[in-house]
């Protein structure tokens, strides 16, 4: 069975990759949190980052390592943007039986230049 690092790797992987098969990494009924939305169950999970991988062609680059402890990993990212936007985050995972259970995101609110 995969370390929770190692399966937070592999959807990072799949994601830059544009796959939407990274969703697969989810439990059935996992949750997605983050700007004040919760989405819940794979199912729900897999339409929005349809959305999200087709409208903004997310390309997330990890700032350092992987921060792990236990079922919990943290990766601070930058999320380049299809627009040419990049986003600053900072995604928190709860990862059990090599599924996600759980995903809180956190997107840094930076004063323009």
């Amino acid at each position: 069975m995969p370390e929770p690092a190692a399966v937070v790797a592999e959807y990072f992987d799949r994601i830059r990759a544009r796959d939407a098969s990274a969703v697969e990494f989810f439990a059935e009924d996992a949750v997605l949190e983050g700007l004040g939305r919760r989405t819940r169950g794979r199912e729900a999970i897999r339409s929005f980052y349809s959305g999200v991988i087709e409208g903004a062609s997310p390309t997330p680059k990890l700032v350092g390592e992987l921060l792990c402890a236990g079922p919990r990993v943290a990766a601070e990212i930058q999320i380049g943007l299809a627009n040419g936007a990049t986003v600053h985050v900072v995604d928190l995972f709860e990862v059990e039986a090599s599924r996600i259970r759980s995903l809180t995101y956190f997107v840094a609110d930076h004063a323009p230049e």
